[in-house]
Order: C-alpha cells, then structure tokens, then sequence
C-alpha cells in the first residue's frame, strides 16, 4: 500500500470511530442517568463506548506494574497526550479508580452531570474556586475512606510526545489524606493518534502502574516539590515505554 493510500485509510479509521464514539457518547450517558444502577455495576454502557472506540481505530491496550486493590487509599496520577489515552485510561485504569475527577468540559455531553453523579465521577469547574476546594475536600475524604481517587496530573490532553508539567491538586490531596500517590504513566496515544487529528494508526498504547510514592515526609506547602517528583516519575517511565515501542504500521 502507498503512503498516500495508508493516510487515507488511516483518517477513514480514525474519522469513523471518532464519529461513532460522539454518536455513542449520549446514548451511553442516557442509559446511565435512567438506570437505576449507580457506582460500579452502572459504569457498563461508558466502558463499553471507549473499549469500542479502541477497537474500531485498531488500539492494543498493555498493563503492567501493581496494581492498587480494592480498600487502598490511595491517589492515581496519570499523563494524557490525546483521545487515545483517554480511551485507554477508561479501559485500563477506570477500573481501578473508585472515584474520578474528570474535566467540566464533559458537562456539554447530553446527561453527562447525572450519568457522573451516578457513577463516581466529579466534574471539575474551571475557574470556580470554591467548587475545587469543595471537590478537593471530598476526594480527600474519599481517599481516607479507602478509595482509590484518580485524578490527572497534566489536568489536560497535552497534545505533545512527553510529559508536560505536574499541578499540584493530586499532591495537595494525598497530603491531606496522608496516603500515598500512584503514578501512572500512559504511552502511545500520541503515535496512535495526534491531538487535532483522526488520523487512526494501528499500534499498542502502554499503561504502567509505577510504584507507590509516600507522601509521609510532605507538608502541604511541599505540593510543588511532590508534584514535579510525581513528574520526573512519569517522565522516566514514560521514555522507558518509548524506548521499547513497535512501530505502528
């Protein structure tokens, strides 16, 4: 096949999934918010639309590393470079996190608010303060409860091969709590499929689940400093992945 005729059938891939998935994404949000189950056992439809999604644009999932289990306090902290990773977090994170904050943009999906009150995810508000320092007070109390909290470190897609700078939430959070934070480091998503692209091409995305980082010896005005170890963590796992990476043909 020429690379002309790869491109196209490659945007063909990636364009008709992408499609599918925002067709897909209010019916998925409907059926949670009508249902009657919530947390765990209503999260099937989500799960099911992003698995889908991978599928259809030809994206291999790996997990390695340890796991946290049930009952473990804990925060996860994880990179995104694009869609693809985001997918591959509901696949093979998501059901690791007992609760998740997720970004206020996702309010504009019909039934998007009700669907995430039933199934553990919060919304975070940009530029609201007191709805974050809200929302920071919960997680932190979901984390001492035992939960397994995830939350992103970028707080964005960062749309570049690489690991952009750490903020501070995840950090501030497991201080509070006084548990450890797991980071975890997500590559391929980026070759797989540019941010402001459709351009789907077929290929493994990477999840590892790096090794727990205490936060004993952390005050709460040492967040920045944990925040870019959390960083350099991700970063050096994040080269390792790459190192290793199968061409994506």
């Amino acid at each position: 096949m020429t690379h002309a005729l790869k491109s196209v059938e490659e945007n063909w891939r990636g364009g008709k999934a992408s499609l599918r998935f925002l067709l897909g994404a209010p019916a998925a949000m409907g059926r949670i918010a009508r249902g009657e189950q919530v947390g765990r056992q209503a999260r099937a439809p989500l799960e099911s639309l992003f698995a889908t999604y991978l599928e259809d644009c030809r994206f291999e999932v790996a997990v390695e590393g340890d796991i946290p289990a049930a009952g473990t306090g804990c925060i996860l902290s994880h990179n995104e470079t694009s869609f693809a990773d985001l997918a591959a977090y509901f696949v093979a994170i998501w059901p690791h996190v007992d609760q998740l904050a997720g970004a206020d943009v996702y309010r504009h999906i019909p039934f998007a608010r009700k669907a995430c009150a039933k199934i553990d995810i919060e919304l975070v508000a940009r530029g609201n303060r007191r709805s974050t320092d809200l929302l920071v007070d919960r997680m932190v109390a979901a984390a001492q409860a035992g939960k397994r909290v995830g939350w992103g470190g970028e707080g964005r897609l960062s749309g570049r091969d690489g690991i952009g700078r750490f903020k501070v939430g995840g950090s501030i959070i497991a201080i509070r709590a006084k548990v450890p934070i797991i980071p975890v480091a997500i590559h391929g998503g980026h070759h797989a499929m540019q941010l402001g692209t459709v351009r789907a091409r077929p290929g493994k995305i990477s999840v590892r689940f790096c090794k727990p980082v205490s936060t004993e010896d952390y005050e709460e005005a040492d967040a920045r400093d944990l925040a870019d170890k959390l960083q350099r963590v991700v970063s050096e796992n994040y080269a390792l992945l790459s190192d290793r990476r199968v061409d994506f043909r």
